[in-house]
């Protein structure tokens, strides 16, 4: 019987909290009783206030900003310290240091008054007229802070109106997570969008990563010449030219004869006719070329998802194995929905679910464009450095490059396209180190480290920031269960600490969903626990709400559909295969389908399957 939610660590039972009356004012004692290290957490927004009442009176500025249609003054020093942009245009070095004087013919005075009163405040009023202005701005004075609450407020106002604009914006300022959801929703919606009027405004190269998706809601390939040819006739001697291109990405072979001479019509009376296009009009799905899945499109018209669980341990056996369940499905299997034909021809079947390289638990995961990533573990001899991911296109397992030390116990998570593993226990201590994957290199690169050398944690991607949540921790020549966060900023490559939990926990399960963080279950150490507890980035603040049906550590976790899933795990006197689901408007859990093995130490992950509804 296992006697602790892991077997290679021992965690001792979590030091007294500090109560919550004391927190405001923390201090440390010499051995002559005296006070260090007294702070105020309020005093830093007297001195925002402060600066701001200068700023708007004019007092002490030393610096004047002439903008396109107003002179603005400001303070040097509050300016550089909020932009290395300013710092950097300010120095002594420069002509804008010694004159006092900085020119900003290109931006308007409207706008940049709205990137003061964030640098002095830290409130910025965003609308839909001005929000991608800001970003630009915000990208411009390297103010990341700005640029992270305008990709957040695209992102809450997306519609299908702004899309693809925000898609483009997004894309121009590398804000890669925003310009995803961006186009996942013009994917979704694509007949609307491509029958707006305002579809003719869309950069070319916008409307081939559009025609790249291979899910796209169209009814046929028609409705997609039809948005492209409107497209190009708006400007036919310059547009033209993009048109091979973008019919190469449509399955022209699925258009009988008729609609084919139908278009090359319509493009000749609209002044676009080339021979290249008569020769792409022209293939059929009995030619040679036809056949080539390069040019016969896989295109899906619907998109739906799937729950994958992976690795783990079941009754002293570690696990390979992936077990999937799916919309229409009565149990949890081994397979997959089919996506490697198109459901214009035929219903999907299923697939075998491969096995990963190594068999491990207590690994990491992260989830990005339906790849899954398993990084580091542990076995019943070692712990791991090696990486895999599973790719759903081709439903195979991938080796990426090795962590640098073996470790397990840690987390991971995307931000911004980049994959971040944080945290995690070598033979000898928990580790601080955080670490960003270049996939292009294959290489994994050092970030700033964790205010706390933690493992078995929580680490989760919000608002462009990402958040280390509880854990096992060093203490002494022990371990100590903490309830401490902290947040990483990317920009300033940076970890600031957040309110700490209101309960210490590790091996426990974090979620992100409707813009907050669940810290689910795990282990205090002492016992398992079912509490869940919410945490809110805009007040710093966690709360708790209804608690799990079953206590449990070591389970993995993930979102479907707008609910957390817990998979599995530890409930201190057995292994479960229970699977329970949370329904934030309702505030309840409730038991769904279990998985076909009890496991603990695993993970779990949610991918999108074309085809599926």
């Amino acid at each position: 019987m296992m006697e602790g939610p892991c077997r290679s660590c021992s965690p001792t039972p979590a030091s007294p909290r500090v109560p919550a009356q004391a927190r405001h004012y923390q201090h440390q004692q010499d051995s002559g009783g005296s006070m260090e290290g007294v702070s105020d957490q309020g005093w830093h927004v007297l001195v925002t206030q402060g600066a701001h009442d200068a700023w708007q009176s004019r007092l002490y500025t030393d610096l004047t900003i002439k903008t396109q249609d107003q002179v603005i003054h400001a303070h040097k020093v509050i300016l550089a310290a909020a932009s290395p942009y300013f710092r950097a245009m300010l120095s002594v070095g420069l002509v804008e240091g010694q004159t006092q004087t900085l020119v900003l013919e290109d931006v308007s005075g409207v706008m940049l008054n709205v990137v003061l009163t964030f640098i002095y405040t830290g409130r910025a009023m965003l609308t839909h007229h001005n929000v991608q202005h800001i970003l630009t701005l915000a990208d411009y004075f390297q103010i990341h802070v700005l640029k992270k609450l305008c990709c957040y407020h695209l992102k809450k106002h997306l519609s299908v109106d702004t899309c693809l604009s925000v898609y483009e914006v997004a894309a121009l300022h590398r804000c890669h997570d925003l310009a995803a959801d961006a186009l996942a929703m013009a994917s979704s919606q694509c007949t609307k969008i491509i029958s707006q009027p305002s579809f003719t405004n869309t950069q070319k190269d916008t409307i081939l990563t559009l025609l790249d998706q291979p899910f796209l809601n169209v009814e046929s390939e028609e409705e997609l010449i039809d948005g492209i040819v409107r497209w190009a006739a708006e400007e036919p001697e310059e547009r033209h030219k993009w048109l091979p291109a973008m019919m190469e990405k449509l399955d022209i072979c699925n258009l009988d004869q008729k609609l084919r001479t139908h278009w090359l019509t319509i493009l000749k009376e609209k002044k676009l006719f080339t021979d290249d296009l008569v020769s792409i009009f022209k293939r059929t799905r009995d030619g040679v070329i036809c056949e080539d899945r390069q040019i016969l499109r896989q295109r899906q018209n619907s998109l739906g998802e799937v729950l994958l669980v992976m690795a783990g341990e079941s009754n002293g056996r570690l696990l390979r194995s992936t077990e999937c369940f799916a919309i229409g499905y009565t149990s949890w299997r081994c397979s997959i929905p089919d996506n490697g034909q198109p459901s214009y021809y035929r219903p999907h079947q299923l697939q075998v679910l491969p096995t990963m390289e190594h068999a491990r638990a207590y690994c990491a995961v992260a989830v990005y464009n339906n790849s899954v990533y398993i990084l580091g573990g542990l076995t019943s001899e070692r712990f791991l450095a090696s990486c895999e991911r599973y790719n759903t296109e081709d439903n195979t397992w991938q080796g990426l490059a090795d962590l640098p030390i073996p470790i397990h116990g840690a987390a991971a998570a995307f931000l911004d396209g980049v994959l971040y593993v944080g945290g995690g226990k070598s033979t000898h201590r928990y580790h601080p180190n955080l670490l960003a994957y270049d996939e292009h290199n294959e290489v994994w690169a050092a970030r700033c480290p964790m205010l706390t050398g933690r493992g078995h944690h929580g680490l989760a991607a919000l608002h462009g920031s990402l958040y280390a949540v509880g854990g096992v921790t060093n203490e002494g020549t022990g371990t100590h269960i903490t309830p401490t966060c902290e947040k990483y900023d990317p920009g300033s490559n940076t970890w600031i600490p957040v309110a700490p939990l209101g309960q210490a926990r590790a091996y426990l399960g974090l979620a992100v969903l409707q813009d907050r963080l669940y810290a689910v279950g795990g282990y205090d150490g002492a016992k398992w626990l079912s509490l869940v507890e919410v945490y809110n980035p805009f007040r710093d603040q966690w709360t708790s709400v209804s608690p799990m049906i079953s206590a449990r550590s070591s389970f993995g976790i993930t979102v479907s559909r707008g609910r957390i899933y817990c998979l599995g795990g530890f409930s201190g006197g057995s292994i479960l295969n229970t699977v329970e689901k949370y329904n934030p408007r309702t505030n309840t859990w409730h038991c769904v389908q279990s998985m076909q093995l009890r496991r603990f130490g695993l993970v779990a992950a949610t991918v999108n399957v074309p085809g599926l509804p």
